[in-house]
């Protein structure tokens, strides 16, 4: 039993070594790689990728209902309005709303479609709040703060008359943010890294596999069960100039020999 465990140990080691000796005969094709994926990940997000900038509003629609007890918006009606918020999520992103802010944009001098602006609105709520925040992405920040803030305006007069509620509460105006929210270049190069290098550990074990050169006198007679009769070594060219440089060596055509 202990001689299983200790060959099963000695072929694992066996093993361990293999893969280390693979990584470091081809270092430099995973090198080059990974230094590649990055660079080309810092030059796309940095000059092909166009910068996107975000503003954001936070909106609060409650219906304001004294019960009989003389208690404003009861346990019940605050979680009623809390269900409506994805009623009103689907009022925002419709073309009754959108269409009116694209022409409320185009007086202000910002020309872009109802279509352009629903893809670039998102909207989130934290769990059981009232509050819901509606936030644009957009070439440049005066545009996203613009189409935050006139989507805000619009959808406060049209619900009224959409939902018949009067309680629209705008907590806060969208404000122009001078850095981008993307590209994320420190994030995209870092992925570039991560992807070189699997990339360039890939190609260094493919290369590997490819690679037929024989290595090891232990292919000849161990694979092909053939005798062996000997090993040539293989001699530097620095190292037989400098044999041909001291006279140990003739060089071709002089005629001489020595040893």
């Amino acid at each position: 039993m202990n001689e299983a465990n200790s060959q099963q140990n000695s072929s694992k080691f066996s093993d361990i070594g293999e893969i280390l000796g693979i990584l470091r005969k081809r270092k430099n094709v995973i090198i080059w790689t990974t230094v590649i994926c990055a660079v080309l990940t810092l030059f796309v997000s940095l000059f092909v990728i166009t910068p996107k900038y975000s503003s954001s509003t936070d909106i609060l629609v409650n219906r304001k209902m004294d019960n009989p007890n003389g208690q404003v918006n009861d346990q019940g009606q605050i979680q009623a309005d809390i269900q409506m918020i994805s009623t009103y999520k689907d009022i925002i992103t419709s073309p009754t709303i959108l269409n009116t802010v694209s022409s409320r944009l185009a007086d202000e001098g910002y020309h872009i479609s109802s279509g352009a602006i629903r893809n670039s609105i998102s909207i989130s709520n934290q769990q059981n709040s009232q509050v819901f925040t509606v936030a644009v992405k957009a070439k440049n920040p005066q545009l996203a703060a613009a189409m935050a803030n006139t989507i805000a305006d619009v959808f406060k007069t049209k619900v009224k008359k959409i939902m018949s509620v009067n309680n629209v509460s705008i907590l806060s105006k969208a404000v122009a943010s001078p850095s981008p929210v993307s590209p994320k270049v420190g994030l995209n190069t870092i992925i570039g890294i991560v992807v070189g290098l699997i990339l360039g550990l890939i190609l260094a074990f493919v290369a590997n596999g490819l690679d037929r050169t024989i290595t090891d006198e232990s292919f000849i007679t161990d694979d092909l069960e053939l005798n062996d009769l000997g090993i040539i070594s293989e001699i530097p060219a620095s190292k037989v100039k400098k044999l041909i440089s001291t006279g140990h060596i003739a060089s071709r055509g002089s005629g001489k020999r020595r040893v």
